[in-house]
């Protein structure tokens, strides 16, 4: 049995993944606003790094200076969300206190010398968005706009 007549059973056995338009796009949105939101954290952070500020107060400082532009993008872009503005901030902000701690425990580990500089702020790049997606789609933002 050839290549081609594999691949045809396998395709014809295989049930079609289908994944509505809408999902495809939230997952899209939300990687582009969290990418924005990441790329401008990393380098705020290790901009602040640069000058002299220490990896906790660079950490704290650059996450609170992007929250109201990950709050903005995730409620108008990626999830369309038409609920009450003051329910879904109070949410975001329980989130971020969430994102707080994982910060804290991450610098509190940077500076017992487990990692220092730009791994810090890799593991909470990384970390924060993962959870963020998981929590603003389940909770935050569940009703949004279709």
């Amino acid at each position: 049995m050839g290549f081609r007549a594999v691949r045809g059973a396998v395709l014809r056995t295989r049930p079609a993944l289908k994944i509505p338009f809408e999902k495809v796009r939230q997952i899209l949105t939300f990687t582009a606003v969290g990418l924005f939101n990441t790329v401008a954290y990393f380098a705020l952070a290790n901009a602040l790094l640069f000058l002299g500020s220490g990896e906790t107060i660079a950490a704290y400082t650059a996450y609170a200076a992007l929250l109201p532009v990950s709050f903005m993008g995730h409620r108008r872009f990626t999830f369309l969300s038409e609920g009450r503005l003051d329910t879904e901030w109070i949410k975001f902000c329980v989130v971020q206190i969430t994102n707080i701690v994982i910060i804290a425990v991450v610098t509190y580990l940077s500076g017992a010398g487990y990692f220092t500089g730009w791994l810090t702020f890799a593991i909470i790049s990384v970390l924060i968005p993962v959870l963020n997606f998981i929590t603003f789609q389940l909770w935050v933002f569940v009703e949004h706009g279709r």
